[in-house]
């Protein structure tokens, strides 16, 4: 802990009304600064008295969203140049107010208020209570996920990231009990797609680039720490790979047989694993692609083995300390024989917490600075380092199950015909399934289901199904109604298959009791024509007739 003075500059929006509180009435505050966004608390307070009024009181106390502007900087007057500030603009999730009372006097009964309220970045604070359900078709990902911006959020996609269109794109963030919100969902994809998440604190904007150097402020390269300001420090070596990882793709395709090799089985050697240990990981993919973008996850992963530091600060630092910038350790200032000598680190994390020294608010009211009891660390990493920050989040609860309809062109509406279509990227069979709660034409893969190769059943037109819809893709788990004329009355205990397209164009089997005795009928109909085969008790029929005669 270190004494500093500091100057805190600290405002309050609520409902378009904008309150700026003096940094001397700020009695505590605490933030943690990470490269993804951050989070805050402050606590201040308002005397009142004959001549005061406390403009904060009445819009505080509503449920109106409240924007917070807070900002802190040491101040030194030996200094050229003094640091940029620590600033941070967000939205507040939790406040508190206490009241502390006259009691010699009866009418103005209140003394002070002193209000504290935590505050996080803003998409953070809002996507973190977004939980939508939602279908999309012919959008790229980057379309879906910028249709989540709401007022209050800024927020930029970097061009050429995620652009891909699949088939569809689905949000299946159902709210259930410790589900994933959407917030958690963006974390997710960003880590499954090996995309960076940043947080731009000069623009207090979150985005989403393509690789970590292009968020580092490579013009303060030449920025450093003095020795002076750092308490100490700690190397942190993190544990080492000591395993390989395969890549196993359980689908298979006679068609395949030439590249079962490469398509089926990769594995990713880690210089320092042990003979004999690794981790399996199973897929089942018929494209290629799918596996490469796994193999480059995996690969980026584990690419992230580099030391830490973690720097316990004596004193606020004097020379500008920011998340993103690269901090060169050499010098007249340090020790040659140091480890972290001659090398370039990149600020990833920055806490501090502040504690007035006066406890009693009349000591600094109203004035631009106020000396504080502090703690503050910075953790950095070598400027080399891959390792794309995300904060803790939950993957998605896929699949999410809904009904639809099978969709077929072929022959007239009220025919039961069926219909399927090659994939130009997959080269699969595939349904056209329409999902009436989206009113929405989605693909499903035409297979033959839970029969074995015996049967050949398609689902035909209008047939009622059940989906399992995951993020980029759906599958048809089961049959959910009978096909008309299908259902036989439950009295004769029959079990019925019927071929064709119509009642004018089909093919009956079934097998029925009558008073209890089996009894098989095969009845053929083609418009006008009809022919029968039925065994039943002692009798065999064969007939071929017209329905005319």
């Amino acid at each position: 802990m270190f004494s500093e003075t500091l100057e805190i500059s600290l405002s309050l929006e609520i409902s378009g009304k904008l309150c700026e509180i003096p940094g001397g009435n700020v009695q505590l505050f605490e933030l943690d600064l990470y490269p993804y966004g951050f989070r805050g608390r402050v606590g201040f307070g308002v005397l009142l008295d004959a001549t005061e009024v406390d403009e904060l009181f009445e819009p505080f106390i509503t449920h109106d969203l409240i924007t917070v502007q807070f900002q802190v900087n040491r101040t030194d007057d030996l200094l050229d140049d003094s640091p940029k500030p620590v600033s941070v603009k967000g939205l507040v999730t939790e406040k508190s107010m206490r009241e502390t009372e006259y009691k010699e006097v009866k009418k103005e009964k209140v003394l002070c208020r002193y209000y504290e309220v935590w505050f996080q970045d803003g998409p953070s604070m809002l996507w973190r209570q977004h939980y939508p359900v939602a279908l999309y078709t012919e959008k790229t990902i980057a379309d879906v996920v910028k249709e989540q911006v709401a007022e209050n959020i800024l927020f930029e996609i970097e061009k050429g990231i995620l652009e891909d269109m699949p088939d569809m794109v689905f949000l299946g963030l159902e709210k259930r009990i410790e589900g994933p919100c959407f917030y958690d969902f963006l974390m997710w994809l960003s880590w499954f797609r090996s995309v960076v998440p940043v947080y731009d604190y000069e623009a207090q904007k979150l985005k989403l680039i393509k690789t970590k150097k292009d968020a580092d402020l490579t013009g303060e390269v030449d920025n450093f720490l003095y020795p002076n300001e750092v308490d100490d420090i700690l190397i942190q070596f993190p544990e080492t790979v000591r395993h390989d990882t395969r890549l196993l793709n359980a689908y298979f395709d006679p068609e395949m047989a030439q590249t079962i090799d490469k398509f089926q089985d990769q594995k990713l050697d880690y210089s320092q694993a042990a003979e004999g240990i690794t981790q399996d990981i199973v897929l089942r993919t018929p494209r290629e692609e799918d596996l490469d973008k796994r193999k480059e996850l995996e690969t980026n992963i584990f690419n992230l083995f580099e030391e830490k530091l973690l720097f316990e600060m004596n004193q606020f630092p004097s020379r500008t300390c920011l998340i993103g910038y690269m901090l060169k350790l050499d010098g007249n200032h340090w020790a040659k024989d140091r480890f972290i000598f001659g090398k370039k680190y990149r600020v990833y994390e920055i806490h501090m917490s502040g504690k007035a020294e006066d406890e009693n608010l009349s000591g600094n009211y109203n004035n631009e600075y106020a000396k504080y009891n502090m703690e503050m660390s910075i953790r950095l990493e070598p400027e080399t380092c891959p390792q794309i920050h995300f904060p803790t989040f939950k993957s998605p609860n896929y699949p999410v199950f809904v009904e639809g309809k099978i969709v077929s062109e072929v022959g007239e509406e009220t025919d039961k015909t069926y219909q399927f279509y090659n994939n130009d990227t997959t080269s699969q069979d595939e349904y056209t399934v329409y999902v009436p709660l989206w009113d929405l034409n989605i693909k499903a893969p035409f297979v033959p289901g839970i029969f074995t190769g015996h049967f050949y059943f398609p689902a035909f037109r209008d047939a009622r199904v059940l989906l399992a819809l995951y993020f980029d893709h759906a599958e048809i788990l089961r049959f959910l109604d009978w096909g008309q004329g299908s259902r036989l009355p439950m009295d004769t205990q029959g079990n019925h298959i019927l071929f064709g397209k119509n009642a004018d164009s089909q093919t009956s089997m079934r097998h029925v009791y009558d008073n209890g005795k089996p009894e098989l009928t095969i009845e053929r109909t083609s418009d006008k024509d009809t022919e029968l085969i039925q065994i039943k008790e002692e009798t065999i029929i064969i007939q071929t007739r017209d329905k005319e005669e």
